[in-house]
């Protein structure tokens, strides 16, 4: 069977875009779907009840909350939100027609800057520990980490003036420590490994010039991956958030 899962942050998910992303996530027909800036519990509920899917939504340890989509029975879920995961782990598990799969949704700290990034290496360490106290079988790590893989690039020159300033405070420099630690973990990062040669630029739409959006998948579940793409091929990416979605097939049962 083929298994399409979807990271995106929906920038906040207020009333206003309900139509839009109901459009994105109708075209692009994911079997799961994580969801950052899943701010608004009834957009998510109106959202769950057009597209036919069962969903679960938790509370953030800050203003932004968490939501994971699924087409198959949602059996279990669990909100990790204490410090160093400052922002949201939400664990789900889904029975599907062949395996049970667990997906943590994730939103790391935002920014750039080295005191973030160490944040969100410390959050992939108690990540890293909740997965080995309750190995979970077939799993995904998906959504907004907030964090650059090693080799990718960021085009600074394109991005708002406000965040230029800062990062020359920095001398531009990138550190990759968050999503270093998690391939070294095992994890493949799933556009990186079917897409060597393309950016998969994930904000914004309009202007692209930064990978935030990541789905990652255990070693045992890796073989699996057919397919993963930046979705763009759809009018309402461009106004629904200010991240575009990312899609990965994977094809279970063979």
């Amino acid at each position: 069977m083929l298994l399409r899962c979807l990271a995106y942050n929906i920038g906040g998910g207020c009333a206003e875009k309900l139509e839009a992303l109901c459009a994105v996530l109708a075209h692009a027909q994911p079997d799961l779907a994580a969801l950052t800036e899943a701010n608004d519990s009834t957009v998510i509920k109106n959202l769950a009840e057009r597209l036919g899917l069962a969903y679960v939504w938790e509370r953030g340890s800050g203003t932004n909350h968490v939501a994971t989509l699924s087409r198959y029975p949602i059996v279990e879920s669990h909100i990790h939100r204490t410090p160093p995961l400052t922002q949201a782990a939400l664990e789900t598990k889904v029975e599907t027609p062949v395996a049970r799969i667990s997906i943590y949704n994730l939103h790391f700290l935002p920014y750039l800057l080295l005191p973030f990034e160490i944040r969100r290496w410390q959050a992939v360490g108690k990540l890293l520990s909740i997965i080995r106290q309750r190995p979970p079988g077939p799993h995904l790590i998906v959504g907004d980490l907030n964090a650059i893989a090693p080799g990718d690039r960021v085009v600074q020159k394109n991005n708002p003036p406000r965040m230029r300033r800062v990062m020359a405070l920095q001398l531009n420099l990138i550190f990759h420590f968050a999503l270093s630690r998690l391939l070294r973990a095992g994890y493949v990062d799933c556009f990186r490994r079917l897409n060597p040669t393309d950016d998969g630029f994930t904000w914004i739409p309009t202007n692209r010039t930064t990978r935030y959006d990541y789905i990652l998948v255990d070693p045992t579940l890796a073989p699996a991956l057919r397919a993963c793409r930046v979705v763009d091929d759809v009018e309402a990416v461009n106004t629904a958030s200010d991240h575009l979605p990312v899609l990965a097939e994977f094809e279970l049962g063979v």
